[in-house]
C-alpha cells in the first residue's frame, strides 16, 4: 500500500505545477495508493492559499480527489499517538501535521509514502520507504 502526501496531490491537480507530470504519474504507478481526509484539507489551503486558486475551483478540486483515491478519515487515537510521539520523533510546531500523516500510514502498514518533502517523514517514519516523484 502506498501513501500519496498533499505535495502529491497538489502538484497532480495543478497542470502548470513544475511537478504536475510526476505528480500524476504517482497516480498510476500506485494504483492502491490513498491519503487521509486531513490531506484533503491540506491540499485546498495550499490551492487557495499559496497557488492562489479561487476557493470555489480549490473546492472543487480537492473534492475531486475522492473519485480517484482512497480517502480515510483520521482517527482521534492518531492525533493522540503524534502528539504523544512528537517529542521523541524530533517534531515541533507545523511538523505535526506531516506527522500525523506518518502516523495514520504507519497504522495502514503502508509499504511506502510517495511526497515532495521527504525530510518531512524520515524521521517520523523510518520503517516506511519513502518516494519521491
Amino acid at each position: 500500500m502506498t501513501f500519496l502526501d498533499t505535495g502529491i496531490l497538489v502538484g497532480a491537480l495543478l497542470e502548470n505545477h513544475p511537478e504536475h507530470a510526476r505528480c500524476r504519474a504517482a497516480f498510476e504507478q500506485h494504483p492502491e495508493a490513498f491519503t487521509d481526509a486531513h490531506a484533503l484539507a491540506e491540499t485546498f489551503a495550499t490551492l487557495s492559499g499559496f497557488y492562489k486558486v479561487p476557493p470555489a475551483i480549490a473546492t472543487e478540486l480537492a473534492l475531486s480527489l475522492q473519485d480517484t483515491l482512497q480517502i480515510e478519515a483520521l482517527r482521534i487515537a492518531d492525533y493522540e499517538t503524534a502528539i504523544r510521539e512528537a517529542q521523541s520523533r524530533g517534531v515541533m510546531g507545523g511538523g505535526i501535521y506531516d506527522s500525523l500523516h506518518a502516523t495514520f500510514a504507519r497504522r495502514k502498514k503502508v509499504r511506502r509514502i510517495v511526497t515532495r518533502n521527504p525530510s518531512h517523514f524520515m524521521h517520523v517514519a523510518p520503517e516506511v520507504e519513502i518516494l519521491t516523484p
